[in-house]
Order: C-alpha cells, then sequence, then structure tokens
C-alpha cells in the first residue's frame, strides 16, 4: 500500500515493456523503473511467444520452431508490488489474444514472453514524480473502442 505522503494520486504515463522477458518480468521492471507500487495498463499489439522448457531468465532463440507465437490484441492489466518490494509483482487482468498456429489450449500461460518491445499507457502509484507523464485523457482516449468489443475477452493472471 502506498501512503498519502508518498503519492496522493495515480499518475498516467506511457513507457515500453523490453521485449524478450516473460510479460510479469518486464512489467517488474517497469514497476522498479518507476518506482511503482501499484499500476493499471492498457496493453495494445504486443507480440507474444511460448517455448516450453525455457527458463524466465533464458535468452530467447533466434528461431522459434519449438514454440508458439501469438499477438496480445488488447489488455488490460492491474499490476500491485508489495510494499517496498520489487523482486515480485503480481498481474491480473483481461484480455483478448490469439494464437498464429493451432493449438489445444488457447489460453494465455502465467509465463508467456513479449517477442518484441510493446508500448503501453497506464496510471501508476508512484513515491517520484513519473518520468514520462502525459494526460489521463490520452491514456483513456481508445480504451472505448478498444472494450467495445470485449466479449472476445479472457481472464489472465501471473
Amino acid at each position: 500500500m502506498i501512503l498519502p505522503e508518498n503519492g496522493d494520486h495515480a499518475q498516467p504515463f506511457h513507457d515500453i515493456l523490453d521485449g524478450y522477458f516473460t510479460l510479469k518480468e518486464s512489467v517488474r521492471q517497469m514497476m522498479a523503473r518507476h518506482d511503482l507500487s501499484w499500476a493499471w495498463m492498457l496493453l495494445c499489439h504486443a507480440p507474444v511467444m511460448e517455448i516450453d522448457g525455457l527458463a524466465p531468465d533464458a535468452p530467447v532463440p533466434l528461431h522459434l520452431r519449438d514454440g508458439y507465437a501469438g499477438l496480445i490484441d488488447t489488455m488490460v492489466l492491474t499490476v500491485t508490488c508489495p510494499e517496498g518490494e520489487t523482486a515480485d509483482v503480481s498481474l491480473l487482468g483481461t484480455g483478448e489474444w490469439r494464437w498464429l498456429d493451432a493449438r489445444a489450449d488457447t489460453a494465455l500461460p502465467a509465463d508467456i514472453r513479449l517477442g518484441e518491445p510493446a508500448y503501453f499507457t497506464g496510471f501508476g502509484l508512484s513515491s517520484r514524480p513519473i518520468a514520462r507523464p502525459l494526460a489521463a485523457a490520452e491514456v483513456l482516449a481508445d480504451l472505448p473502442r478498444l472494450m467495445g468489443d470485449a466479449a472476445g475477452f479472457r481472464p489472465f493472471s501471473a
């Protein structure tokens, strides 16, 4: 929990999540970079990949012969981080994604990796000013259009 003296209001911002890490690790790095304890994020058009047996800190191979590629079309995430810790974050959200190859299980695994860097916008609570601020209207501008067809959204957590 962030205390009132540390940050009274969520600040709108935008950033880029690093590619080639798990989504959870990329978000953890972003939370540490901005000193956030809570964030709400809107992620669109993010390439993802799943490679069985690849350690979370292992580099991504240059080929995808042993895995699956996909795309997060839209995802809305709430991120929490234990106070004073950036070792672990919790992701909870909903979104729409698709796999480019046929799969029996179409769920998005908790350890899904970003295939490329991904742009996002959001709001965060921090004990210091957000480095790349923007107007809240910019963060929310595309939300009605993106959420208009939310019938295909599925839950995600990591």
